[in-house]
């Protein structure tokens, strides 16, 4: 080592690039917290209670308030009424960084990341090691930051733009600001939604070694299974209020479920077994489309009235295939046909002109329009297409209309589609985002995880009116890390390891151990 390099140790060794402290957990409780929007109740009267060692789930359809509650608690909102207790201590109005200086941190649902920076200047921001004269200790920070996310399962260059990494590997990056923070009281908002089942067990390896060093965990997630498997105690709201606790084992999927939507839920499934393939007009092609390195010559295809899946693992290139397919990627080689009519690298908008309407993967950040209304974020794909006046102005009644209509077709539950879609829950955002698409009059819709971080109850609203576009002759093409999304719509799937087709499955072929032997292995 270099005698400056001695130096930039020493002089950085006591900076926060150092390995946190981990504070141990404390108990910390919400008593009878009541919160509201525009006199539009969310929480009433709630009272919860998070103890160390333990990881606490609260569970909930969307809009139950779920979210609201935590961030509460990680000092985003400020009750209404009711009090937050740490340890026996009532406290005050806090903000989030009041949170973080008492050891609470919450790990949002969305990244919130700066785009820009490297993923170890996100880690420490505002917190840089610094050497004698100030300037930043870019190679100790580095080298923290290595060790400190790689505890979380991200092996990536710390000196990465963290705008290149996947949604899910910028979850994991929060994760890790937790931890980089030392702080004993971690709540998650739904870190597992962007991630596969492979890459869930990581996280929950770590909130396991996380609640034995006596941490206080929270835990918000729509996947029932992963809630009973990492959970203490389960905490059900609906409609603002608890209607349930629950500790490890003492209730079933079908009573959690129960006591969320407040009645029994049946789920039947489309691909039963016998069931014929569909035999519809071809209307999406893909020939050895190629995209290196994700995509390495995959061809699909999906005919009218049919649903078929894409499987696969993060970073199998599932998402840069549908992203290629709508013009957001220039293909290296390989052809797009829908009905018939080559679209290789047509632009976005002659895409959804050729009937091509994409889902996107991240609705916060590529689908809606957070600070507009309901009404223009329903036809923004359509714009070009309404009725003018003076052939310049757009006619609002004609645009409120037509996106009213789109809204009750697909059960968007909403005050006023003039709301601005970001006070709507994630899946009522998600079924506003398939009213778009449906305005559009498609023949092809690619779904591209179309149920993450929506509840039980939207989710079977969204299989529903999957099973309906098909139903009216759309070929669907559904992405989706739940396996059981797939078992439940689709008529065949594909799985995707590596950039390659591995295999197609259909009926009751259609099972989880198939789907899960196919995308790890090219084998």
């Amino acid at each position: 080592m270099t005698s400056a390099g001695r130096r930039e140790d020493a002089s950085a060794r006591s900076g926060p690039a150092a390995a946190p402290t981990m504070r141990a957990g404390s108990t910390y409780g919400a008593i009878d917290v009541t919160k509201s929007f525009d006199d539009v109740t969310v929480l009433h009267e709630v009272s919860v209670q998070f103890q160390p060692g333990e990881v606490h789930s609260v569970v909930g359809e969307n809009g139950a308030g779920k979210s609201t509650l935590l961030k509460l608690m990680a000092g985003v909102y400020h009750p209404d009424s009711g009090s937050l207790m740490l340890g026996g201590e009532t406290l005050g109005p806090l903000s989030p960084r009041d949170a973080q200086r008492r050891g609470i941190y919450l790990v949002p649902q969305e990244p919130r990341l700066m785009p820009d920076l490297s993923v170890a200047e996100n880690l420490y921001l505002g917190a840089l090691a610094r050497r004698r004269f100030g300037t930043v200790a870019w190679r100790v920070m580095n080298e923290a930051t290595g060790g400190m996310i790689s505890s979380v399962g991200l092996r990536v260059d710390p000196r990465t733009q963290a705008g290149r990494l996947s949604l899910a590997q910028q979850q994991l990056l929060e994760c890790a600001r937790a931890l980089s923070r030392g702080c004993g009281i971690i709540f998650f908002d739904e870190p597992t939604s962007p991630l596969t089942a492979h890459d869930a067990e990581k996280l929950f390896g770590l909130m396991d070694q996380l609640r034995g060093q006596g941490l206080t965990l929270g835990f918000i997630s729509h996947r029932l299974d992963e809630v009973q498997e990492i959970s203490d105690r389960i905490t059900v709201l609906r409609d603002g209020a608890v209607v349930a606790r629950e500790e490890r084992g003492t209730a079933t999927r079908d009573e959690l479920v129960q006591a969320m939507i407040g009645r029994k839920l049946s789920v039947t499934r489309r691909a039963e077994p016998g069931r014929a393939p569909a035999t519809g007009v071809l209307m999406l092609d893909v020939a050895d489309l190629r995209i290196p390195p994700q995509v390495n010559g995959m061809s699909v295809q999906v005919r009218a009235g049919e649903i078929v899946g894409l499987a696969g693992l993060v970073g199998s290139g599932r998402t840069e295939f549908a992203e290629t397919l709508f013009g957001l990627r220039l293909p290296a080689g390989g052809t797009v046909k829908v009905a018939g009519r080559d679209v290789t690298g047509f632009s976005p908008r002659k895409c959804i002109d050729a009937g091509l309407a994409y889902l996107a993967e991240d609705r916060g950040r590529s689908g809606i329009f957070a600070d507009v209304d309901i009404a223009r974020n329903e036809s923004s794909a359509i714009l070009a297409r309404l009725p003018r006046r003076l052939g310049v102005f757009i006619r609002p009644r004609r645009e409120q209309e037509l996106a009213r209509d789109a809204a009750q077709r697909m059960d968007v539950r909403a005050s006023s589609i003039s709301s601005a879609i970001k006070t709507l829950s994630g899946g009522n955002q998600q079924k506003a985002l398939l009213a778009r698409w449906m305005l559009a009059k498609p023949r092809v819709a690619v779904l591209d995880e179309p149920t993450r971080g929506v509840d039980i109850g939207a989710k079977e609203s969204i299989y529903q009116i999957i099973e309906s576009m098909a139903g009216e002759g759309l070929a669907v093409l559904v992405i989706s890390s739940e396996m059981e999304d797939l078992i439940r719509v689709c008529d065949r799937v594909y799985a995707v390891y590596e950039g390659r087709i591995t295999g197609e499955l259909g009926g009751s072929d259609i099972t989880l151990e198939a789907i899960g032997h196919l995308v790890v292995s090219a084998s």
